[in-house]
């Protein structure tokens, strides 16, 4: 048995680490319990500087919700709404109890509305929706667009609401008359605008359409439906910085429900990454995949950002996630691939050989997968793969191949014994350098044309090297025996 022994004065030190940090936490806590019950009873009898300076105390000490809730009041009764408004937004991230918390985003709400920020009103309620699905605040929003969209010109209104019966009869041409109609009664009358902007937008004329919403979103900027319109216009006319200002704007003002949200989330990251704006696509694609951790489009972009950025080992943990969604995916094979080229890792071949497997016999391949199989051709051209090497080059298309991967797939005939074709694809081209004339003169020796190969060897013998081979080569050695003989011979005749 082992008995632990421990001095007294080892003890007390013990009990006095624990004690102590144990202590002042009680005591804090006593002490923000009395700073806070003294601010409510100085609150109750409207000693607004007492209970200002307790609250404000008990925030010192503690992050907590109710003070700063009773501090927005204390502001909002002294009209200091802007103040009150801070104290507020304080009190819904703090510890708060449940009756206060929707009061509080409440009360930013209406002052908000009060000091006329009608953005920073509708940001409020779309968080309070959020947050507890509060549907007054979404039927608040509403309420303030329609506010906004509406008119008190009863002419106006009597042309607008024609229009609206006419396109639900699918009349869309009369529809439109009478929303323009509406509008020459009364020009700043916006609901007419809207829908003659989705009436361009269905006949496919984005220009037109952005013109009229544009009128819209200039007058309430606040309307997340319209900033979401706009912002698909612009995703698909590719003007990319367009489109993520007005994503952005739908995203603070817009009521989405998770997989709207989750869309609009990826469509602002493509829009960030086509504007080299990495980190702020990065910010979306990770709230993205908050909303849906298996987003393929997420992953994938996610590993592209990190790519370009040379952060292959985040890169790689992002595309092993898509890889476990789905062990075929090409694109993650390709960028996967693509990794670990860059890396200076052999597994590169393993990851474009499946690639070139699973993309076989398919057509209209993203054009970077060609390089990817140039690579590999040229690592199973110099592993003596011939077979393989001309296989992935026969099928890169026609238009795309290269002068070098043509020279590759002469040679690699030629290595295959294929002499025919090797000499039909040498002649194309025009070999330049000596390897390839020395290869293509082994392929005619080899199909019968002899006297082609003399003009190649006789223009090589001058190189010791290539003399050298074609003299241990059974198929030239005769042919450089009757060079040289010839050469001496006119030399002789030179001589004499």
């Amino acid at each position: 048995m082992v008995y632990l022994i421990i001095r007294h004065s080892e003890m007390k030190k013990l009990l006095l680490s624990i004690i102590l940090p144990l202590t002042l936490l009680l005591v804090a806590a006593d002490a923000h319990a009395g700073y806070y019950e003294q601010g409510s009873r100085y609150y109750v009898y409207r000693n607004y500087a007492k209970a200002r300076e307790m609250f404000l105390k008990a925030v010192e000490i503690s992050n907590d919700g109710n003070a700063y809730y009773f501090l927005g009041e204390i502001e909002k009764n002294e009209k200091n709404f802007d103040k009150a408004v801070e104290y507020y937004q304080l009190a819904v991230k703090g510890r708060i109890n449940k009756k206060y918390y929707k009061l509080a985003y409440w009360n930013v709400i209406v002052l908000t509305e009060q000091t006329g920020n009608y953005t920073g009103m509708v940001k409020f309620c779309r968080e309070l929706y959020e947050r507890t699905g509060d549907q007054g605040a979404k039927s608040k929003v509403e309420s303030v667009i329609n506010k906004f969209l509406w008119t008190d010109n009863e002419d106006a209104k009597q042309s607008y609401n024609r229009g609206i019966e006419l396109k639900k009869t699918e009349n869309y041409d009369e529809a439109d008359s009478a929303f323009r109609e509406a509008i020459s009664r009364d020009s700043s009358f916006l609901a007419p605008r809207f829908e003659l902007g989705l009436s361009e937008l269905r006949r496919g004329r984005g220009g037109e359409a952005l013109r009229y919403f544009g009128q819209v979103a200039d007058r309430i900027p606040f309307y997340g439906e319209v900033h979401l319109l706009m912002g698909d216009i612009y995703f698909q006319r590719e003007a990319y910085r367009d489109a993520a200002f007005h994503f952005e704007r739908a995203m603070e003002t817009s009521f989405l429900d998770k997989n709207s949200r989750y869309l609009v989330y990826i469509k602002s990251a493509t829009a960030q990454y086509n504007s080299r704006n990495f980190e702020k696509a990065r910010e979306y694609l990770t709230a993205a995949l908050r909303l849906n951790p298996a987003s393929r489009e997420a992953l994938l972009m996610l590993s592209a950002i990190n790519i370009g950025e040379e952060n292959y080992r985040e890169a790689l943990v992002s595309l092993e996630k898509a890889h476990q969604l789905d062990p075929d995916d090409t694109e993650v094979i390709f960028q996967t691939g693509s990794i670990h080229y860059r890396m200076g890792d052999p597994r590169h071949v393993r990851e474009f050989d499946r690639l070139f497997d699973l993309c076989e016999g398919e057509s209209d391949l993203p054009q970077k997968y060609n390089r990817a199989f140039e690579i590999l051709a040229r690592h199973h051209f110099q592993a003596k793969n011939y077979a393989r090497a001309e296989k992935i080059l026969r099928a890169l298309p026609d238009g795309s191949r290269t002068h070098e991967q043509n020279l590759m797939r002469a040679r690699a005939s030629y290595h295959l014994g294929d002499y025919e074709e090797a000499v039909r694809r040498f002649e194309r081209l025009s070999p330049g350098s000596d390897e390839d004339r020395y290869i293509l003169c082994l392929a005619y020796a080899k199909t019968g044309h002899t006297e082609r190969a003399r003009g190649i060897l006789a223009g090589l013998a001058s190189n010791e090297t290539y003399r050298s081979r074609a003299r241990r080569d059974p198929v030239l050695s005769g042919l450089l025996a009757q060079i040289e003989e010839e050469a001496k011979a006119k030399s002789g005749e030179t001589r004499n």
